[in-house]
């Protein structure tokens, strides 16, 4: 009796060695459970590469550039204007400076603006001016505005925003405004124009930084 009772208990433990040994190899042969992510932590998403645009120019082409202007058109410049108020020597304005944010900030307005008016803005037009004899560290000096160009009134160029809220053509602005001025200018020969986009909104930007200084980099 004794023999039969050590056997079955001998049976009882093998049995239970087989079946702990085969939960513990499916354990080990189960694939980890992927961890649930956090939604209190912000996913890190990789930013997208910026393409190298095709305008890209290099130091030398940008150097060989800024000497042509320093020969061709400063130095002209400089010997045409007459000195300072203080005597010294008109110094050409040779760049201009707006940070990245303003920058953004006006493209970021344009279109909004644009866009109010039913234009979609496609370009800028840079064009270069002068302020003409004022007072201050602006006296003749070179500067530069933007306008932001697209398709309105069924053509195509700088616009603004009329006074009905609408995108416009700015030479239209002007040839309605020369037209009005010729007509009235013959009953009134002391008429000046009114502003015809009273109320309206110009995207022009202008009031950029001065140079010199701060020092040049070319």
């Amino acid at each position: 009796m004794k023999t039969h009772t050590t056997n079955a208990w001998g049976h009882i433990r093998s049995l239970g060695l087989l079946t702990c040994t085969f939960l513990l190899l499916s354990a080990c042969n189960e694939t980890p459970k992927s961890e649930k992510p956090n939604p209190e932590e912000p996913v890190q998403e990789t930013p997208e590469m910026v393409k190298t645009p095709r305008q890209i120019i290099s130091l030398d082409k940008a150097d060989g550039l800024y000497k042509n202007y320093s020969k061709n058109r400063a130095e002209s410049i400089a010997e045409m204007e007459a000195p300072t108020e203080d005597g010294k020597p008109f110094v050409p304005t040779r760049f201009l400076t707006i940070s990245i944010e303003d920058l953004e900030q006006y493209i970021a307005f344009a279109k909004q603006e644009a866009t109010k008016g039913e234009a979609e803005i496609d370009s800028l037009r840079i064009y270069l001016a002068n302020y003409g004899k004022i007072k201050g560290k602006k006296d003749r000096r070179n500067t530069l505005f933007i306008l932001p160009a697209a398709e309105a009134e069924g053509d195509y160029g700088g616009i603004y925003i009329g006074e009905d809220g609408k995108a416009k053509l700015i030479r239209n602005y002007f040839n309605a405004n020369a037209m009005e001025q010729k007509s009235k200018a013959s009953f009134m020969p002391n008429f000046k124009p009114t502003v015809a986009n009273q109320g309206g909104q110009s995207l022009i930007l202008n009031d950029l930084g001065d140079s010199p200084p701060p020092k040049e980099d070319f």
